[in-house]
């Protein structure tokens, strides 16, 4: 999997999804490693979503993990709990937040 497939992927999750029962706006900034960091910011404001391959310093959630631990979870070999749990995941901002969107794409 490369970056443009992690892209193409949390974009049809992210476009998919009714996020009305989370309650709450917010904006997340993953940050994918392999041989640079790309990164991939969404943000669910009133219902509208938005979702760019830049770099946004205003997220209250940042994610970062590298393209195999990404793929890992993807491909269900992975629990995203146990990811962030052993540093595969690493998370910053509202956590609480973030494990909600997390559980609400299940």
């Amino acid at each position: 999997m490369d970056f443009q497939q992690c892209y193409q992927y949390i974009g049809t999750v992210f476009y998919e999804h009714d996020f009305s029962d989370i309650g709450k706006n917010f904006s997340a900034l993953i940050t994918i490693k392999s041989k640079e960091s790309d990164y991939i910011f969404l943000s669910y404001i009133d219902g509208q979503k938005y979702m760019t391959p830049k770099c946004h310093k205003s997220a209250n959630i940042f994610l970062t993990m590298s393209i195999e631990t990404f793929e890992e979870i993807v491909n269900g070999s992975l629990d995203s709990f146990k990811a962030f749990t052993t540093g595969k995941i690493q998370a910053k901002g509202n956590v609480v937040l973030a494990m909600s969107i997390y559980n609400s794409f299940k």
